[in-house]
């Protein structure tokens, strides 16, 4: 479980370094969306860090599922019309070659961000508030490696 964590607050680490300069010089609809997801990976670094070098705070994970879940779902896709592609959007066209399919992402996101938060809330341990943000990240991945370009 360790392991797991510690790779999933690695690559969170990376992703972030990544993310601020990917967004010089985007506008529009790209900006709002990078900034949205920025918020999302900041949130789940947040999580990480707490969880792999404590304190032990549901406050934390509280507060990161009510972020992660304000920008998930609906409102994810939302951020996503047809043809809103620039040079620093990271987003695959097959996006919307399958959107039903990225609906199912964004849903699957908001989801696990309201069970991680419903379990901090409820009392959760460290190890099942770890299992929880396993299932979060794994959503992140799921729709990364179908529907963001790799650079």
């Amino acid at each position: 479980m360790r392991l797991k964590l510690a790779g999933v607050c690695m690559g969170l680490a990376l992703a972030g370094a990544g993310a601020a300069f990917a967004h010089g010089g985007a506008t529009g609809i790209v900006k709002e969306r990078m900034d949205a997801m920025s918020e999302i990976g900041d949130s789940m670094k947040a999580v990480g860090r707490m969880l792999k070098s404590g304190p032990y705070d549901p406050q934390v994970a509280i507060a990161a599922g009510n972020a992660i879940a304000g920008h998930a779902g609906e409102a994810l896709t939302e951020l996503f019309p047809e043809g809103s592609l620039q040079p620093q959007s990271e987003a695959n066209p097959a996006i919307w070659n399958d959107w039903p399919a990225f609906e199912d992402h964004a849903g699957d996101l908001q989801s696990a961000a309201l069970a991680l938060k419903t379990l901090a809330e409820a009392g959760a341990n460290k190890q099942q508030l770890a299992g929880a943000f396993g299932d979060l990240a794994g959503t992140c991945k799921a729709c990364h490696q179908e529907f963001r370009v790799k650079k």
